[in-house]
């Protein structure tokens, strides 16, 4: 008998031990949502449904700045921004945007007294761009870019700026100056500015903006270029790597406002912001008038701080680099050059670099002369005295007998002054299909020199030479 209990007992301890037992389960993340970079604040945590999220309507329409309604006859949600309505109705899978009936995967519903709409829907459909990483549990909203457009109703600087064909490419100093004192998240600003300049106890690059970093164009331009004719090809666009690490070492992430400025003619600006947008990323900003107009506005400067000596303090990842946006080779050029009808190449360059005249933009090429059939408009044109852009009326006038009904190829000495010109025609005056040049004269010219005959095919340089007047040949040295 008591072997018999003995072995009940043993029999019931272990059932309990089976029973109590439970394999471990890593508890999930909880989801969160970010928008343009910052974390969303919710009074109900975000729901999964059907593989949506939904989130409280209220604190969704209101982070884009939309007026929010509510009708309880119908129970119906409904935003408003710009020209833009969207309605939706607790437990139906439908909604109207502007009119239109669409039909939703998951209907709104009602959690603890809070009104729950599908995120994405309602993002997109306000012109965010939105992704989830199931890794990180985390939804990313990058609102557009002209959310966070920043104008000062009585500045005649903001004024000329708003009349830009893409004014949110732009920004004033008093605009940057009105970011920074209102802490505006998520705003990363990097000066082109060269540090041998720096040395001149006078010269004004000593003094950069306050919190900004800098570089110069050997730390975003080299040789390897996968558009180049020859890898001897230098001061092309550097890779997407290193653009990425760049990027990173100033703390910028895929949804932040990068402003870049320059100090003096303001192309190695335009020159960065060209390559940034080739990353895919939305939201660029030249700073109109640069550092100049920033220090003529008595704006606080700080020390020279080199972006490539900084630690990396993010980890930036390129939304969608294409190194062939704004961008062609030189077989382009070839071809835009023999289609006059639907092309049209402008020279950038000085008068002198036009009529194959030595000069101090000059250096790096392989011989002097220019394109058969290119137009002459140097880039500074559109420049006010003080460095500003010109007003829309007065660039327009310069180009548009030139450009009309014709893409448009620019190009320079290295492509760095024709990618202001690109810029001013693309976001100023709102001109389809210009391209910048990359490898511009120094490769042209390489192509054309006896040095380069050894590294091109020689059909191209046969062609090359053929499009090629007012030609003198370095022989081999570059001048």
């Amino acid at each position: 008998m008591k072997k018999f209990l003995a072995l009940l007992l043993s029999v019931a301890l272990l059932i309990g031990v089976v029973v109590s037992y439970q394999p471990a389960v890593e508890a999930q993340a909880p989801i969160r949502v970010l928008i343009d970079g910052q974390p969303m604040t919710l009074q109900v945590a975000p729901v999964m449904r059907n593989g949506r999220l939904l989130v409280p309507f209220r604190a969704l329409f209101e982070a884009f700045g939309a007026t929010v309604g509510w009708q309880d006859a119908t129970n119906t949600v409904t935003g408003e921004l710009g020209g833009t309505t969207i309605s939706l109705v607790i437990g139906r899978n439908a909604a109207v945007v502007s009119g239109r009936n669409v039909t939703l995967d998951v209907a709104p519903l009602i959690i603890a007294g809070r009104t729950l709409v599908p995120l994405r829907f309602v993002a997109e459909n306000l012109g965010a761009e939105v992704t989830w990483s199931e890794t990180a549990q985390t939804v990313t909203i990058i609102r557009p870019v002209a959310m966070r457009r920043t104008r000062i109703a009585d500045s005649p600087f903001s004024q000329r700026l708003a009349t830009y064909a893409n004014q949110d490419a732009f920004i004033s100093p008093a605009e940057l100056k009105m970011l920074m004192d209102n802490n505006e998240p998520n705003v990363v600003v990097i000066g082109v500015l060269n540090p041998t300049a720096a040395l001149n106890p006078l010269s004004p690059v000593r003094s950069p903006i306050a919190g900004s970093f800098t570089v110069w164009r050997g730390d975003y331009s080299g040789t390897n270029s996968t558009l180049a004719v020859s890898p001897l090809i230098s001061g092309m666009a550097s890779t997407q790597e290193v653009m990425e690490n760049l990027l990173s070492r100033a703390g910028a992430t895929p949804s932040s406002m990068i402003v870049v400025y320059a100090e003096g003619a303001m192309h190695d600006a335009a020159r960065f912001m060209w390559q940034i947008r080739q990353l895919g990323h939305r939201d660029v900003r030249y700073l109109d008038g640069g550092l100049n107009a920033w220090q003529a506005g008595n704006f606080p400067t700080r020390n020279f701080a080199r972006l490539v000596e900084q630690p990396v303090i993010s980890a930036y990842r390129s939304p969608n680099f294409n190194p062939s946006v704004n961008n062609v080779n030189i077989n382009q050029v070839v071809h835009a050059l023999n289609n006059p009808r639907e092309w049209v190449v402008i020279d950038t360059r000085s008068a002198d670099e036009f009529n194959g005249r030595p000069s101090g933009s000059s250096r790096g090429a392989y011989g002097m002369g220019r394109l058969v059939g290119s137009v002459h408009i140097e880039w500074v044109t559109v420049n006010a005295a003080d460095r500003t852009l010109r007003p829309r009326a007065e660039i327009a006038a310069t180009f548009a007998e030139v450009i009309r009904g014709r893409r448009v190829i620019v190009f320079c000495q290295s492509g760095v002054r024709s990618s202001h010109t690109q810029m001013v025609l693309t976001d100023v005056l709102g001109h389809a299909d210009v391209y910048n040049y990359d490898g511009s004269w120094v490769e042209w010219s390489f192509v054309a020199s006896e040095f380069g005959a050894t590294h091109v095919p020689v059909a191209l340089r046969q062609q090359v030479l053929t499009l090629t007047e007012q030609w003198t040949d370095n022989r081999g040295e570059l001048r």
